[in-house]
């Protein structure tokens, strides 16, 4: 099977995101967030946007000792940005996003450039072609394929992500101890790279690893991306997914899971390498225990 007859993972994703915006679940409301007290129910977990079901602010997690919280409206994490409405930018103006961080290849952003029109932010890319998704669409498209070999090839992925796109954490990361928030990042689905991220920043900060594998999940309330088909995929995507049309939708299911399993088996990964998250951030990422204390000094508050 040559490479160049397949589309590569995220180039799908996207694909199927963009067919499944029409589709999408209503946003999960603060409720459904661990850790957080009914008396601040008037902060949005997820923001209520047209164009991105997946729009989310990581405030008002607890640290592990109950003590401290992320502060409100400094962390953000997203989908594709392409798909603002003018109504949704009214509700994003008054956020003062300072830094958007996109994590999505350089083909990504051509196919879905940003029109970012709530103010100027810095914007922080890296030019980069797909990362290690081949392994996962040999086993996505051999004739045999079973959901569970899908499965399992993504917690496979997810394991090789920490240090595939340590390179673009690690400047999220310093641009956080810079204070350059509030800070936006995101991907194509705000799913993978992008959840990653938010469970690396949040345990960083304080915040448990259920809590963190929690706000992974609430992807799919957010965005439910399982709802669209193939059918409904390929009216949205162009020659270049060709090779996909057919594509049984239960073979395609465990692409778009927010499935817990995934963010576990990275962050098993990192333990094994490294052992701990935290040394991960100070060895592989290069953030020093000063700065780190820095970062949570400049992101967290007493809990309410």
């Amino acid at each position: 099977m040559k490479r160049q007859n397949h589309p590569n993972l995220l180039g799908l994703v996207l694909a199927l995101q963009i067919a499944a915006m029409p589709v999408m679940a209503q946003a999960a409301d603060l409720k459904g967030s661990p850790s957080v007290n009914e008396s601040q129910i008037a902060h949005s977990r997820t923001l209520a946007l047209t164009g991105q079901r997946n729009f989310r602010d990581l405030g008002g997690y607890r640290t592990a000792d109950g003590r401290r919280q992320v502060r409100w409206g400094k962390l953000y994490r997203s989908g594709t940005l392409a798909r603002l409405t003018d109504q949704d930018y009214v509700v994003l103006a008054p956020l003062g996003i300072s830094t958007i961080v996109d994590f999505r290849t350089t083909a990504e952003r051509a196919a879905e450039p940003t029109n970012w029109r709530a103010g100027e932010p810095s914007v922080l890319f890296k030019s980069y072609s797909t990362k290690g998704e081949m392994a996962l669409m040999a086993v996505l498209t051999a004739p045999n394929a079973r959901p569970a070999d899908v499965r399992q090839a993504m917690i496979g992925f997810y394991q090789q992500m920490p240090e595939q796109y340590a390179d673009q954490y690690s400047e999220i990361f310093h641009h956080l101890v810079s204070y350059q928030t509030p800070l936006l990042f995101h991907c194509t689905a705000g799913k993978d790279r992008t959840g990653l991220a938010a469970a690396l920043i949040l345990m960083s900060l304080g915040v448990s690893r259920a809590d963190a594998v929690a706000d992974y999940v609430l992807t799919e309330k957010a965005g439910d991306f399982r709802a669209t088909g193939t059918g409904a995929a390929t009216s949205a995507a162009n020659d270049a997914y060709s090779a996909m049309r057919g594509t049984q939708a239960e073979l395609i299911a465990p692409l778009l899971r927010a499935d817990p399993a995934y963010l576990e088996a990275a962050l098993d990964q990192i333990i094994k390498d490294y052992g701990s998250v935290q040394t991960f951030v100070s060895k592989r990422l290069g953030v020093s225990n000063s700065e780190l204390a820095l970062l949570r000094a400049r992101l967290l508050e007493p809990a309410s």
